[in-house]
C-alpha cells in the first residue's frame, strides 16, 4: 500500500509538471503568433475630382500597419484621407517601440510618437509634432475570418481594431 501511495504520488506531480508544461508551450504560442506584419484599411470605391486640374483622387482611405519584431520592438503606421469638394485632409502617424505580452494583454512603449496633420485648401494649418509618449494597453485576441484569415484584435475603452496578417 505504501508503495501504490508513493506511486500515486508521482503520478500527480508528473501531471502537475506536464500541465505547467503544456500552459507555457501555449503561452509562448501566443506571444510569437504576433510577430510579424498585421494591417487593416480601405479606400473609398467613389473619386473626387478636381474640376480645374480633372485630376481623380479616391474621397476616402485609412491604412493602419503594425510591425511586431521578434526582439520585442513594434513599428506602426497609420494613414487616413478624406478629399471633399476639392480639399483633402490627411492624417500620418509614425509610432516606434517597445511591446510586451503578459496573457492577452500587450502593452506598448512608444519610443516614438509623430505626428503629421495636412490639409490642401489651407496649407497654413498643417501641423507636425511629436506627441506624449504614454503606455498603451490592449486586450489581444487571435481570431479567423470565413476565409481563414489570421487577424489580431486590439481592443481598449476606446473600442477594437481587428487586423490582418500580411504574408
Amino acid at each position: 500500500m505504501k508503495h501504490s501511495g508513493e506511486f500515486l504520488m508521482s503520478k500527480n506531480i508528473a501531471l502537475v509538471i506536464f500541465a505547467i508544461a503544456i500552459v507555457t508551450i501555449i503561452s509562448n504560442a501566443q506571444n510569437t503568433n504576433i510577430v510579424g506584419t498585421w494591417q487593416t484599411g480601405g479606400l473609398s470605391t467613389t473619386d473626387d475630382v478636381n474640376t480645374v486640374t480633372g485630376f481623380r483622387t479616391a474621397s476616402n482611405g485609412n491604412t493602419l500597419k503594425y510591425e511586431f519584431r521578434p526582439d520585442g520592438r513594434f513599428a506602426f503606421v497609420g494613414y487616413m484621407q478624406s478629399t471633399m469638394y476639392g480639399c483633402t485632409t490627411a492624417l500620418f502617424n509614425d509610432k516606434q517601440g517597445k511591446y510586451s505580452i503578459d496573457g492577452s494583454q500587450l502593452t506598448f512603449t512608444p519610443a516614438k510618437n509623430f505626428w503629421r496633420n495636412t490639409y490642401s485648401c489651407s496649407p497654413s494649418s498643417n501641423k507636425e509634432r511629436n506627441y506624449v509618449l504614454d503606455t498603451e494597453v490592449y486586450d489581444v485576441r487571435n481570431k479567423t475570418d470565413e476565409y481563414g484569415k489570421l487577424y489580431i484584435c486590439l481592443a481598449n475603452a476606446k473600442g477594437e481594431t481587428c487586423y490582418r496578417r500580411e504574408n
